[in-house]
């Protein structure tokens, strides 16, 4: 009998523990953007943070020239981040983790520091340089299998991609894959407020292929963005100037540049 109780009450427990541990609370953390863009000058910006948990914040870097107001809370909060003026150079970036207890959710947010002069590309190409993918879950994580890290020779024409913006809301890319060249046409429209510079393709179906890349950079030299593609599939890219177009050489490039694309897709798709 003192056998079979003892089997009861061990059963009892293990019941307990597994009805505990059901109802655990689960972690959730949210941010109000990922993504912190600041001018060249110093300046300040609040994230507002939604949690259901405590939470703490680590640089992923030893970047000195931001700061933030809190390091440590627990659920609901804003903090604000401050940067530097930005003295040399037209871009510089660096990013923090929004942990939850054990790191088992977490929140990567990307603060850069940017010169946008978008009027400054136009009627200039633009050749990869550097090339990121990655896929996030539910959530908005990081899947850190799926992450991959390209580099290029941007002035290596004989494969990839190339893009150059015209003067009147157009442009032009340039795709090189197993000794084939195609020019696809696009039209673009900056939206300087938002840093949101959107595009359009014309596709083979009629509805229109269209992304919306946030500018992180855009300059004489660099172009830097980053947008989502498709539903969880993130995409940041660098390139860099490889030449100047003069009109004429714009208008035979338009002339060739008839092809449609096929659907959806990322502006470089990495083969």
């Amino acid at each position: 009998m003192k056998k079979k109780s003892i089997f009861i009450m061990m059963a009892l427990m293990a019941v307990a523990l597994m009805s505990f541990t059901g109802c655990q609370k689960k972690y959730s953390i949210k941010v109000s953007t990922q993504n912190l863009l600041f001018g060249l000058d110093a300046g300040t910006k609040e994230l507002e943070i939604e949690a259901n948990c405590q939470w703490t914040i680590t640089k992923n870097d030893d970047a000195d020239w931001y700061t933030i107001s809190t390091m440590s809370g627990e659920n609901d909060a804003v903090i604000t981040i401050t940067v530097d003026a930005l003295e040399d150079g037209d871009f510089r970036g660096a990013s923090f983790v929004i942990n939850s207890p054990g790191g088992h959710v977490y929140r990567t947010i990307f603060v850069s520091q940017n010169k946008v002069d978008f009027d400054g590309m136009i009627n200039k190409v633009y050749g990869v340089m550097d090339l990121e993918h990655w896929n996030t879950d539910y959530f908005g994580q990081i899947i850190e299998e799926t992450y991959r890290h390209y580099t290029f020779d941007p002035y290596d024409t004989t494969t990839g991609y190339i893009m150059f913006f015209l003067e009147d809301g157009k442009g032009l890319q340039r795709d090189h894959h197993n000794d084939t060249v195609a020019y696809y046409a696009f039209t673009y429209e900056y939206n300087s407020v938002d840093q949101i510079l959107h595009i359009e393709f014309e596709t083979i179906d009629g509805a229109p292929e269209d992304y919306d890349p946030q500018v992180l950079t855009a300059s004489d030299s660099l172009y830097r963005f980053m947008h989502e593609y498709k539903s969880n599939w993130w995409e940041r890219a660098d390139m860099r100037k490889i030449a100047d177009y003069v009109p004429e050489d714009v208008a035979k490039l338009r002339s060739v540049a008839t092809k449609k694309r096929k659907g959806h897709g990322p502006i470089f798709q990495i083969e």
